[in-house]
């Protein structure tokens, strides 16, 4: 008896296997036409090909009659488990396909299989579905007279077949209505059991089926002159095809033990689920095209394999507690009826208060997070729009935007925020400290992240993480409010907690759970350094999410992904992309190329840059507002260093930022590599690339004493360590060892002044017994805020400007500020030239403060052009320093250590050669900040006409000379830094 249950279970599960191969293999095969179909003439061939096919379309027909038949006999298996499965199936189908193949996801598919009935995500399983809606009252009509199924039959099947006319929208076999009606011939298929009879029957319909097959093609070139008919027989919608696998069906329901049924009808719907999607049928064809293997070979091998994945997946499936909650849904609403309906309803409605309030305190934080990661996008707008400049005139509300754009990315936002709280609960065991830390930490980061935006345009970096350890500096810099409501918020949510602890408890965590609570969390955002391999899981995952990071620029990545997920972005970063050219021989190609340039230049040359005394002083935030598009003041704040200028060793510095980014300039005047070269994931060289470094070249690596002064907090940026690493002599800031002297302050503001920062630099100057010296002058003066701290001298009064109304108080106070550093400068330079010390100062400003509303498309260049110039003291001009430069007028921030050299008439290395080449022959380098998918940063070049220029436009010349600046930079800061062991570095 046992072997005949499982010999009889065995054929039932060979049937349900072949229908599963052959609805697959309809689906695969013929979406790309045999080459034999595509023939305008008919031979054997043709007719074989073409019956094959009208065979092949029967697999979608076998499956919705079984699966009609099954269910209508069984008593186990209802709209609920037929909705999960297929939701379930979808699911885990979509994530497998879309991990395969490297498209980015659209989010749609996948809310799509959460109502595949109302989005008609799967056509053929929506008519499964419907089918087991009206199973009851189709049975009734259909028991009326034995009549009722041939009369179906004949004006669903036969009449749109005869007429050739699509009558009730089959489309081919894969509407909704059809699969329905096959449904139905199968639920009610009127069985006999006479074997024989049933045997005659499918031959017959075997035979007619191979007939009008092969006769078609004859009859569409008879009646035609061509084949455009040939196929009208080879869908599932057609009456052969049709009439075939009732027949077939019926030889075999009689002959097999179906038990177990649901199982049956999963593993089909399983197929029909993959077959009937036209998203996962194009999802695996292009994997297929794609692959190496041969097409029809692949496709074949899936319809073999992939029925036998599913039936496995069946049979886990039904054994979790999520298909079994459902099959005992399916028994409760058997029950319902018309008479039972109010009460049942009113039972669900109770039992439905019951689970939301026994769920009371997850829901909390599900709607508490989804509303924080909600406005989380709402606070990178500006000016209340996102995407305000990144795709010309079109804008989006800021308060729309994620919810109609991003909603996956919401979501995914508020389950991190989860993991905060998750990770509080395992590590407090208390719901609401947890719960009210977690939002208060929420909170804070939402107002940081909205003033970062607000004075920088641009989110916080990991790179900044490290600022944190000057917190008390960074609460002086943000608002009155924001620290006011931080203190606020921080109490009460102690006092709350404590409260709501004593009287709302929530039932502790075990050891276990404990564990797992703080493990998980960490999981998650550990996964977030390999959001950016190439190739790994997690970026695909991220990716197919919708996540796209936009390195090069954060303020849009930040609109598009959030602050939180674009700041764990910025965590996988890459340096530089390795040239092709890269290698140890082409290192020292280059070295050879630029040391016999660097012998050329230092035949005309007379002095040496380390003898010399030279000052780069980063004046922050220094530029002239008149010279922003649109904007004009009453009268001219900086007229001294306008003089300088005209001396012709000034200009205009293209910074590689707006409103900040003053670390980033730094470097680049020091080591005299530019950002552009950098992959877009580089925000911040001196945290991300020198911090970590064990090689640091710069221009400090040339003097026998150097000195950085920073009158201000000295911890931002890394600036202890990277000075460490650069040679730095001493780096004196608030609270160094040295300590800064001398010390005022401006009117009211709380910055102290750069007089302050000349004075420490004077006090250095003359502390110096050797014979040359460096100094890093960084200015703190002209730092954001821009509150009213000089009083209210009219002088310098903006009388045009974007968006006055909002923007007269900032650029009034920052114009008084810059007079003042004007007039400190000038007394500097009066001072230094009374110094018997040759003293060359490279002076410039880092970047425009973030106080303009003009558009970034349209004013880019001007919100990116700071002033500057370098300026010899009368000793250093009576010893062979130059009156002027060979190019002047517009420069980038690394062009200054070729420019010091030159000014200075000084001999330089194989480097500053290279340097000097880039300095002189190309233009300034332009970060425009646009949009694009690229994985590189969008690169333009400013000539001193101020003409923009793309890579393509440069002359083959300067392609090569930026080529070998990359390669120096990519070896020197990524590399395997073959150019330590030359002498390229150093100085003759």
């Amino acid at each position: 008896m046992i072997k005949k249950d499982v010999g009889s279970k065995l054929k039932a599960w060979s049937v349900t296997y072949g229908v599963m191969v052959l609805t697959l293999f309809n689906a695969l095969y013929w979406q790309h036409e045999p080459q034999i179909l595509q023939q305008d003439t008919i031979s054997f061939k043709y007719l074989l090909a073409n019956v094959l096919h009208g065979f092949s379309v029967t697999g979608p027909v076998l499956a919705l009659l079984l699966i009609g038949y099954l269910v209508a006999h069984s008593k186990t298996i209802g709209l609920a488990q037929i909705w999960g499965w297929l939701f379930v199936g979808g699911w885990i189908s979509l994530a497998l396909l879309y991990m395969l193949q490297s498209n980015p996801v659209w989010v749609g598919y996948f809310y799509n299989a959460i109502f595949p009935i109302l989005r008609n995500a799967y056509p053929l399983a929506s008519g499964v579905f419907l089918g087991t809606l009206t199973l009851k009252g189709m049975r009734k009509l259909f028991a009326v007279t034995p009549y009722t199924y041939y009369i179906f039959f004949i004006i669903l099947i036969v009449i749109p077949t005869i007429f050739n006319q699509d009558i009730f929208s089959y489309n081919g076999g894969s509407s909704v209505f059809y699969a329905w009606v096959i449904f139905n011939l199968g639920a009610n298929l009127p069985l006999e059991r006479t074997d024989m009879k049933d045997g005659f029957a499918l031959l017959g319909a075997g035979l007619l089926l191979i007939l009008f097959l092969g006769m078609m093609p004859l009859i569409s070139k008879g009646s035609h002159g061509d084949l455009s008919t040939a196929n009208r027989l080879t869908n599932s919608a057609s009456l052969f095809p049709i009439l075939f696998s009732i027949c077939l069906l019926n030889y075999f329901v009689y002959n097999l033990s179906w038990k177990q049924k649901q199982r049956y009808i999963l593993g089909l719907l399983g197929a029909m689920l993959l077959s009937s999607n036209s998203t996962l049928v194009e999802l695996t064809n292009m994997l297929n095209i794609g692959a190496g293997w041969g097409l029809r070979y692949l496709e074949l091998l899936e319809a073999i394999l992939v029925p036998l994945v599913i039936i496995t997946c069946v049979r886990i499936y039904d054994k979790t507690s999520w298909a079994k909650k459902l099959a005992n849904l399916d028994r409760g609403l058997d029950t319902w009826n018309l008479h039972n309906l109010e009460q049942k309803v009113k039972l669900v409605v109770s039992k439905s208060k019951l689970g939301i309030l026994s769920h009371k305190y997850q829901l909390l934080v599900v709607g508490v997070m989804l509303f924080f990661a909600y406005f989380s996008f709402v606070l990178t707008s500006v000016n209340g729009h996102v995407a305000d400049s990144m795709t010309g005139d079109i804008t989006y509300s800021a308060w729309t935007f994620a919810v109609l754009q991003r909603p996956q990315m919401i979501a995914f936002t508020a389950l991190l925020f989860i993991c905060v709280h998750i990770f509080l609960r395992g590590l407090t065991n208390n719901f609401w400290l947890a719960f009210l830390v977690g939002d208060y930490l929420i909170i804070i980061w939402l107002i940081a992240t909205r003033l970062k935006i607000d004075s920088r345009r641009e989110p916080i970096l990991p790179s900044e993480a490290k600022m944190v350890e000057s917190y008390g500096d960074l609460l002086q810099m943000a608002p009155a409010w924001a620290v006011v409501l931080g203190g606020i918020l921080l109490v009460g949510g102690i006092i709350l907690s404590i409260w709501l602890s004593r009287k709302k408890q929530v039932k502790g965590l075990s050891f276990k759970q404990r564990v797992i609570y703080m493990l998980l969390p960490i999981l998650v955002v550990f996964s977030s350094c390999f959001w950016n391999h190439e190739g790994s899981i997690a970026k695909k995952i991220m990716r197919n999410v919708g996540n796209d990071p936009l390195f090069h620029y954060q303020l849009y990545a930040v609109q598009l992904n959030g602050p939180t997920i674009q700041f764990l972005n910025n965590i996988d970063i890459v340096i530089m992309d390795q040239p092709k050219s890269y290698s140890k021989a082409k290192i020292q190609e280059i070295v050879t190329k630029y040391s016999l340039l660097a012998r050329q230049i230092n035949a005309t040359r007379t002095n040496t840059l380390g003898d010399q005394t030279i000052i780069f002083n980063l004046s922050e935030s220094f530029s002239d507002p008149n010279n922003v598009d649109g904007t004009k003041l009453k009268s001219d704040p900086i007229p001294y260093v306008h003089q300088l200028m005209s001396q012709g060793s000034g200009g205009r510095m293209i910074s590689a930022s707006y409103g900040g980014g003053t670390a980033n300039t730094e470097y680049m005047t020091l080591t005299g590599f530019p950002m552009a070269n950098f992959a877009p994931t580089i925000s911040t060289p001196y945290a991300q690339i020198v911090a970590t470094s064990s090689y640091a070249p710069s221009i400090v690596d040339y003097f026998s004493n150097s000195v950085a002064i920073h009158p201000y907090v000295g911890n931002f940026y890394s600036r202890p360590v990277v000075y460490n690493k650069f040679g730095f002599d001493d780096y004196i800031y608030l609270g160094s060892k040295t300590g800064v002297k001398y010390q005022e302050n401006v009117g009211t503001n709380p910055y102290l002044s750069d007089r302050t920062a000349y004075m420490n630099a004077l006090e250095a100057i003359k502390n110096n017994r050797t014979l040359g010296q460096f100094i890093n002058l960084i200015t703190i003066q002209n730092h954001m805020p821009y509150n009213d701290y000089y009083g209210n001298d009219s002088k310098f009064e903006v009388m045009e400007a974007v968006d006055i109304d909002n923007t007269r108080s900032a650029i009034n106070n920052f114009a008084r500020g810059i007079h003042y550093t004007d007039k400190y400068l000038e007394e500097f330079i009066t001072q230094i030239d009374q110094i018997k010390k040759p003293i060359t100062i490279v002076f410039y400003g880092d970047h425009l403060p973030g106080i303009y509303a003009n558009d970034m498309q349209k004013d880019g260049l001007s919100l990116h052009e700071t002033d500057y110039f370098v300026y010899s003291n009368k000793y250093a001009q009576q010893n062979g320093a130059k009156s002027s430069l060979v190019k002047s007028k517009v420069v980038s921030p690394n062009d200054f250590p070729a420019m010091v050299a030159e000014k200075t008439n000084s001999k330089i290395s194989p480097y500053y050669a290279l340097l000097t080449e880039v300095y002189q022959k190309i233009p300034a380098f332009y970060l425009e900040s646009s949009v694009s998918n690229s994985k590189t940063r969008i690169v333009d070049y400013v000539t001193e006409k101020e003409q923009v220029l793309n890579e393509k436009q440069l002359t083959a010349e300067q392609k090569e000379i930026l080529e070998d600046l990359k390669l120096i930079q990519y070896d020197a800061t990524t590399g395997k830094n073959y150019v330590k062991d030359t002498k390229f570095m150093q100085m003759p």
